[in-house]
């Protein structure tokens, strides 16, 4: 009834092409990757070199110095923090050519 009167050719409407299947991300420590783990492991990988450089430094009387140019400073500022929490003493800290922390200097 409705469509009694219309005349012509019928329309089909397209469907769009289907997608190419989402890319299987792994698996990190038994749950997919994401920002908060990638921080994560960032972080820890700078307060390993910490960890290493205090290691091989702590019967010297030289003060230690930990290389941290490769480090977000926002990251290198909460490793600080965590050392002067722990007790260490951040003596000097070195500044690079692009504004970026290039050296922690501890006592």
């Amino acid at each position: 009834m409705l469509f009694d009167n219309v005349k012509g050719k019928s329309k089909r409407i397209p469907t769009p092409p289907m997608r190419p299947p989402a890319p299987v991300l792994p698996k990190m420590e038994g749950s997919l990757p994401t920002r908060a783990n990638a921080t994560k492991k960032y972080k820890d990988s700078l307060i390993a070199e910490v960890n290493e450089a205090i290691n091989q430094g702590i019967k010297t009387t030289s003060p230690i110095s930990v290389g941290v140019s490769k480090y977000n400073p926002a990251v290198v500022n909460e490793v600080i923090s965590l050392l002067n929490k722990s007790g260490w003493d951040v003596t000097g800290l070195n500044i690079g050519g692009n504004g970026s922390y290039s050296t922690i200097i501890l006592s």
